[in-house]
C-alpha cells in the first residue's frame, strides 16, 4: 500500500464531502500503521465520521467524533505529514462552536459552508 496516495486520496474525498469514503480509505492505512502517526490517521478518521454522523442528523455522534478527533490531531504540529492542522483544528473549533449552538437551540441548523477543507501544504 501507498500510504501517501490513500492519505491524498482520502483528503480528496473528505474535501468532495465524501465523508464515508474517506472514512473507509483512510481506515485502511490506520489498521497498518503502527508508529507515531497512528493517532493522525485516527484524528482524521474521526473529523470525517463525525461530519458523516451530521449528515444523518447525529448531532451528538458529530460532536462525540468531532471532540475525539480534534484532541488527537492537537498533539501533532502545525503541519504533519503535510498536512495544515493548524488551520484545520482552528475550523474545527468554528465547527463545534457552531454545532453547540444548534444542540441547544441558539441557531436553527448547521452552516455547512464552515466545513473545511483538508489543505495538503506540501506534497504528503
Amino acid at each position: 500500500m501507498n500510504k501517501t496516495a490513500e492519505l491524498l486520496k482520502g483528503i480528496e474525498e473528505f474535501n468532495r464531502g465524501d465523508y464515508f469514503e474517506c472514512h473507509e480509505t483512510l481506515e485502511d492505512i490506520w489498521m497498518l500503521e503502527t508508529g507515531k502517526d497512528k493517532r493522525f490517521y485516527q484524528g482524521l478518521i474521526q473529523l470525517s465520521v463525525g461530519f458523516f454522523h451530521l449528515l444523518n442528523r447525529n448531532l451528538r455522534g458529530a460532536a462525540s467524533q468531532w471532540e475525539k478527533g480534534v484532541a488527537k490531531l492537537t498533539a501533532y504540529e502545525d503541519e504533519h505529514l503535510g498536512v495544515n492542522l493548524k488551520t484545520l483544528i482552528a475550523k474545527m473549533r468554528r465547527c463545534q462552536e457552531t454545532l453547540e449552538a444548534v444542540q441547544d437551540g441558539r441557531q436553527t441548523e448547521f452552516d455547512w459552508s464552515l466545513a473545511p477543507q483538508i489543505i495538503a501544504t506540501s506534497p504528503v
